[in-house]
């Protein structure tokens, strides 16, 4: 197994900015450090609203890479899976601090509504709103 050197912070960046590509033997490794590996909730799930009702705290998710670094510029899509209603928007790129965010207003029906963040190679994160 090949493990990545421990650096501080500051350091890692440099780094892993100066070498991207190590050679061990007769393998090679490449590191991305831009490459999203994880999406983690940050706020507004498991909310309950009335039907036709903006919801008031956002849906936001946080994204990092494998080394745990904040990742901003990176393409996120939202989708309402089940319960209607409508998003602030259906996509947008993470900020400098690696969070996305959308507002969503319930759908006219009582019931679960489920809305899905995605970020290309990872598996979705599923955020549920019971509409009242």
């Amino acid at each position: 197994m090949i493990t990545a050197p421990r650096f501080s912070r500051a350091m890692r960046g440099v780094v892993f900015a100066a070498a991207t590509i190590g050679t061990v033997g007769d393998c090679s490794l490449e590191v991305g450090t831009n490459t999203p590996s994880t999406m983690v909730k940050q706020s507004g799930d498991t909310q309950s609203a009335a039907a036709n009702t903006q919801l008031p705290v956002p849906f936001t998710i946080l994204v990092v890479n494998q080394f745990g670094e904040i990742l901003s510029n990176v393409p996120v899509t939202w989708t309402i899976t089940s319960g209607g209603g409508s998003l602030s928007a259906t996509s947008n790129k993470t900020n400098e601090s690696g969070l996305s965010s959308v507002t969503y207003t319930t759908g006219p029906t009582p019931g679960m509504a489920t809305i899905d963040a995605k970020v290309h190679g990872i598996p979705p994160l599923t955020f549920t709103v019971t509409i009242t």
